[in-house]
């Protein structure tokens, strides 16, 4: 059969892992090249490679199987007769590995202050992510071109990131004594007007 691409279609079919999903069932059937995009707000397009039966097996297991929060309307199978290359499952696993950490980040910049405060070095060492994305996007052209050096990119990151379990074992208990401080705020308040009314 080929190059094959499927179209997923419904109200719910993004921002729930679906992407995710696709790519572990991949994994998990030992598919050999694998594209997988958004579209619209209500479509991922699927584009695999490998041998029929291989195809045909992890097409039946998408079929019948769907992420916890999908919605699906239909899904399409047809024969991908486009020219763009599919890249190698390893390479689209990088690509959306540091899509979810660009998304990552930027849930981190989004924290209170008090605790945005506290990941201020993690937000730093994640920094250079967005254009690390960027890069990636450019490489990757339509399907999936080459990402080159991807890997060694992901270690940097990794080792930057070694060291922030240490660098928020200590917040527990610093969000425990603000709590801590606002529960006796009013009996604090309290007390400092009663000692200014005895003055």
């Amino acid at each position: 059969m080929g190059k094959v691409r499927v179209l997923i279609e419904g109200s719910k079919v993004q921002e729930i892992g679906y992407r995710i999903f696709l790519l572990e069932k991949a994994l998990k059937n030992d598919i050999k090249n694998i594209y997988i995009q958004n579209i619209n707000k209500d479509s991922v397009e699927l584009l695999f490679d490998d041998d029929e039966e291989k195809i045909n097996n992890y097409y039946q297991v998408i079929y019948q199987e769907k992420p916890k929060d999908a919605v699906v309307k239909s899904i399409t199978k047809e024969q991908y007769s486009g020219d763009a290359p599919v890249p190698p499952i390893e390479k689209y696993f990088q690509f959306l590995t540091l899509e979810q950490l660009s998304k990552g980040r930027e849930e981190i910049v989004k924290l209170p202050s008090f605790v945005g405060y506290s990941l201020e070095k993690v937000a730093t060492a994640l920094s250079g992510i967005d254009s690390k994305f960027g890069e990636v996007i450019g490489r990757f052209g339509l399907f999936g071109e080459q990402v080159v050096g991807m890997a060694g990119k992901l270690d940097k990151v990794d080792s930057k990131l070694g060291g922030m379990d240490e660098k928020l074992s200590g917040m527990d208990d610093k969000l425990g004594n603000i709590d801590d401080n606002l529960k006796t705020l009013p009996e604090r308040i309290a007390e400092a007007m009663s000692e200014k009314k005895k003055k």
